[in-house]
């Protein structure tokens, strides 16, 4: 590989100043004329994307989904709030198009998961191989030591890739969506259910840390980045004085998806999780209408919350695979 590409070219020196011009300004103007003239050529990475940049991303997930009937694990969001100033997408241009893409996800610690797609008339030519390796040489000398590749069960393509590079089966989770919701609205005793604030970042890290077996001092260390992302609301559910739960809504404007649901180990077996769980749809149902599709995404072996979230009205979709590649 060629590691002299990595880091370098047109595409990265614009992201620099991205954060600086508006889908309007003279300066994207001035790029999307420069560009329409110099088609973008090869292997680059890129800091920032542009409205445009974004649009041709989404259209290459949109035929990659259509070609093999997936839900491919990549957030428009993730991309539109990338910070301008770290190599996290890495794409393949040919006269112009953009037709392979790999992501590195953005929660900062030495495991990264990645998610990555080559347009369906260009694959068998070692695309994806290339990105992998520019994903690597810029993992490593970040620091990161593992990369964990998401890939759909039901991706023949990302399944033969997954096997091809040697990575591990990790783990799995279903995607499910809400489709059949009814609320009960009996809940006793009834629980406080707040918009989470900063002065609440330390109960809603004993909560998670707990609820996932993490190590609290690295959740709360995580926590304050995640809680200022403008797309991500944080809530907290205590009885009296007491946090019994947490969890938080990430809402594109296509859907709300719930994470980081969870329920203190002691206070579980009480119906505080449905409580919790079908007052935060209604709430999202009344802030953005019955029609915004509610997600959430749930282990495979875990089978008292699908047992919970199928009684609420949600039902699998799909689901996704992660497999470890270390980077020793």
């Amino acid at each position: 590989m060629n590691c002299a590409r990595v880091g370098i070219g047109r595409d990265q020196s614009a992201g620099a100043i991205h954060s600086a011009a508006t889908a309007d300004s003279p300066l994207q103007q001035f790029r999307r004329t420069f560009l329409a003239a110099h088609p973008t050529q090869g292997f680059i990475t890129r800091q920032a994307w542009t409205a445009d940049e974004l649009a041709e991303a989404e259209a290459l997930i949109t035929t990659c989904n259509a070609y093999e009937d997936l839900r491919i694990k990549l957030a428009h969001s993730l991309l539109r709030s990338r910070p301008g100033n770290v190599n996290d997408d890495f794409l393949y241009y040919e006269e112009g198009k953009l037709v392979g893409l790999l992501a590195l996800d953005d929660i900062p610690k030495e495991d990264r998961e990645m998610t990555g797609l080559v347009h369906p008339d260009y694959r068998r030519r070692g695309i994806f191989t290339e990105l992998l390796a520019m994903a690597k040489a810029e993992s490593r000398l970040r620091g990161i030591k593992r990369l964990v590749i998401v890939c759909e069960r039901f991706s023949r393509s990302g399944m033969a890739f997954v096997e091809s590079v040697g990575a591990q089966y990790d783990s799995s989770e279903h995607l499910m969506y809400l489709q059949d919701f009814q609320a009960r609205n009996a809940y006793q005793p009834l629980l406080t259910l707040t918009r989470a604030t900063p002065d609440d970042l330390y109960d809603i890290a004993h909560i998670l840390a707990t609820s996932f077996h993490e190590d609290e001092e690295q959740t709360r260390q995580h926590l304050p980045g995640d809680m200022q992302n403008p797309d991500v609301t944080y809530y907290i559910a205590r009885l009296g004085n007491e946090p019994v739960s947490c969890l938080n809504v990430f809402d594109d404007s296509v859907c709300a998806a719930i994470y980081a649901f969870g329920v203190v180990p002691e206070y579980r077996r009480h119906g505080f999780g449905r409580q919790v769980l079908e007052r935060i749809i209604t709430l999202i149902q009344a802030i953005y209408g019955k029609q915004r599709r509610i997600q959430l995404e749930v282990e495979t072996n875990n089978s008292n919350a699908i047992a919970l979230y199928r009684s609420c009205g949600f039902r699998e979709v799909t689901t996704y695979g992660y497999y470890n590649l270390d980077l020793a």
